[in-house]
């Protein structure tokens, strides 16, 4: 499912019962996002299951070596972490939105911690494990313990389009005509939503265009809902 398919349907319907010129794209692609996050809130809170679709790739980054002289996070005078900046992730328990953090080899992993419990686990010394180390969400600061050279991570980004897309090992800012983390059902469900809730467009009137058979919408049809994997 592409963001250009939602896109076309509100405007296709839009034009076809009133005048359109009163809503932009970016407009649309904002709400379109919000809704998607409340949506994969509420179904997160029924099923308590991470949908792959959901998810997308931050690729490999080079990280910052830190120390307590450097951020006034880290309370800990005599370590070094390692930092990345990363998008703004969907809020869900216990952070699942961070829903994996590696290395750059993908075999080192860092499990999600409060920052403070890192900090105490540090302190009293505890023994790692060569595979596995503690990563630590600031806002969009995220920490990794032991440090590491780079960083990749698999997210719920809050906003999609903060995350970048690798084009044939070139790494380019994701288009509306890229693939939207989202299955067709939701992404149904939200396009309706934005259609009766805020432009205030009769729902009889959108249920005719939509069962008519010579429609040429590309969401709004009836059509199989395809669940992949993190968009690459």
């Amino acid at each position: 499912m592409k963001a250009e398919h939602f896109i076309y349907d509100i405007f296709e319907i839009k034009s076809l019962l009133e005048d359109d010129h009163d809503i932009d794209e970016l407009w649309l692609l904002n709400k379109f996002n919000n809704y998607r996050s409340a949506f994969i809130n509420q179904e997160y809170a029924l099923k308590a299951e991470i949908k792959p679709i959901w998810l997308q790739r931050l690729h490999k980054q080079s990280a910052s070596k830190v120390t307590s002289a450097d951020d006034p996070n880290i309370t800990i005078s005599s370590i070094y972490l390692s930092k990345v900046v990363i998008p703004t992730v969907l809020s869900l328990p216990d952070d699942l939105g961070l829903y994996r953090v590696t290395g750059s080899s993908g075999i080192l992993n860092y499990d999600p911690i409060d920052f403070n419990t890192l900090m105490l686990k540090i302190e009293i010394g505890e023994e790692l494990s060569p595979r596995y180390g503690y990563c630590s969400r600031i806002g969009n600061n995220l920490y990794q313990y032991p440090p590491a050279m780079e960083v990749q991570a698999i997210i719920i980004a809050e906003n999609p389009f903060d995350v970048q897309i690798n084009d044939s090992g070139t790494l380019r800012d994701m288009l509306v005509t890229d693939e939207y983390p989202m299955e067709r059902d939701m992404a149904q469900k939200i396009a309706l939503e934005i259609l009766t809730k805020d432009l205030a467009i009769n729902e009889k009137s959108i249920s005719d265009i939509i069962n008519d058979s010579q429609s040429q919408l590309k969401l709004l049809k009836s059509g199989s809902n395809q669940e992949g994997q993190p968009n690459q």
